[in-house]
């Protein structure tokens, strides 16, 4: 047995020694051509940095400010057109004096009648308050399932007449999200 051990460790020196001793030659540096570009004639101009931008008592973030820039957004400057939804107005829809999604919600959840079964989840839905002060266009963004989304949406359309939003002293129509929980409460 120690015959055997001998002859492998043997055997592995010898194959270390070998691999050691055969060693590749070093690459010769191959030298790339150096480049020099002539100095800028133009003034580059630093980016212009964002002020904050304020309209009445609401502060608005880096993307909803890029957004205005580029005239992708709800601009103050520009009057809104006759059947335009806002997403944001100077005076954003109320009820009962305050605009509250949990003053919504109270109210959807007043109305609301799962159906047997019904998953536990968050519906999202966007929510359109016309010039009147009505609720238009309900749509579920994100739902759980078809009859739980539907039901949501017949809760939606019982919700009383908002006093309307307005913007630069006139009526008109804002959109936003609610976010409405699903409980299955089953005793």
């Amino acid at each position: 047995m120690n015959r055997n051990y001998a002859f492998c460790a043997s055997l592995v020196v010898a194959l270390m020694g070998s691999s050691a001793l055969a060693q590749t030659p070093p690459k010769e540096p191959t030298s790339k051509p150096v480049v020099v570009r002539p100095p800028a004639t133009e003034k580059l101009t630093p980016p212009v940095k964002p002020q904050p931008c304020r309209i009445g008592e609401i502060t608005f973030r880096k993307e909803q400010q890029r957004r205005f820039a580029l005239g992708l957004g709800d601009t103050p400057d520009k009057p809104p057109g006759p059947n335009q939804v806002l997403t944001y107005a100077e005076r954003m829809p109320a009820l009962d004096g305050e605009f509250s999604i949990n003053a919504i919600l109270a109210i959807i959840n007043r109305y609301l009648v799962l159906p047997p079964n019904a998953l536990e989840g968050r519906v999202y839905m966007r929510l359109v308050v016309d010039k009147a002060g009505r609720v238009r266009h309900p749509k579920i963004l994100k739902g759980v399932r078809a009859d739980v989304d539907s039901a949501v949406v017949a809760a939606t359309r019982r919700l009383p007449r908002f006093t309307p939003g307005q913007h630069g002293g006139q009526a008109v129509n804002v959109s936003f999200v609610v976010p409405v929980s699903i409980k299955n409460e089953q005793p």
